[in-house]
């Protein structure tokens, strides 16, 4: 299949890059993106990684909170702190795209790609970021499955034992003998406090207490 430079270069060569120089040498203005998932966890909804293309940094926003169902505005709400970022490099200008078979239903709370754009974009430009989210569409399934199979596995095993067994390294074994500290306290109206403030409010308060 003959492909555009840049898309030849996420289906063939990205896994291999250490940079994106490929995917930017055919012109693209983009100033930077993000891409967004959804996550089953209990405190964090949302995970977004922010890369800069200037320096090629790439961090990762975390947003709490409840994840939207499906259908009643998901994506939109989901996008908003890589919208929120991207608005402030280039030119404001931001093209977003939901990655998968739902990328025409915006509400569907699939993962979203959004890009910074150093200029307005042309038919053609247009068109090769759209193909970047099509394209990107198998390895962000395969992303998204490991995300919520570790968040289950942290939810009944802790996050040391879920690391261990999405590394292959769980096994029947005696036991293990470790070096440890067992707190024991009683924070009160906690039940109160969890239902009635936002889950960053009831981090905060841990954190505080502990």
């Amino acid at each position: 299949m003959d492909l555009p430079a840049p898309i030849a270069w996420l289906v063939d060569e990205v896994c291999a890059s250490a940079g994106p120089e490929l995917f930017l040498a055919g012109g693209l203005p983009v100033a930077g993106g993000a891409l967004t998932l959804a996550v089953p966890h209990p405190i964090i909804a949302r995970r977004t990684w922010l890369w800069r293309a200037e320096s090629g940094a790439v961090i990762e926003a975390l947003s709490f909170g409840s994840i939207d169902p499906v259908g009643q505005g998901g994506s939109v709400e989901q996008g908003k702190v890589g919208r929120d970022w991207l608005a402030g490099l280039g030119t404001g200008l931001v093209q977003e795209d939901v990655v998968g078979p739902a990328a025409d239903h915006r509400a569907s709370g699939g993962p979203l790609l959004a890009w910074a754009l150093s200029r307005p974009l042309g038919d053609r430009e247009s068109t090769l970021l759209r193909q970047a989210a099509r394209f990107a569409a198998a390895p962000l399934a395969g992303l998204s499955g490991r995300a919520t199979l570790a968040a289950l596995l942290e939810a009944y095993v802790g996050r040391r034992g879920a690391a261990q067994v999405l590394a292959g390294r769980s096994r029947r074994e005696i036991g293990e003998t470790i070096r440890a500290v067992l707190l024991f306290a009683d924070l009160r109206g906690f039940t109160e406090l969890s239902e009635s403030m936002a889950p960053e409010a009831v981090v905060a308060a841990l954190d505080a207490w502990f």
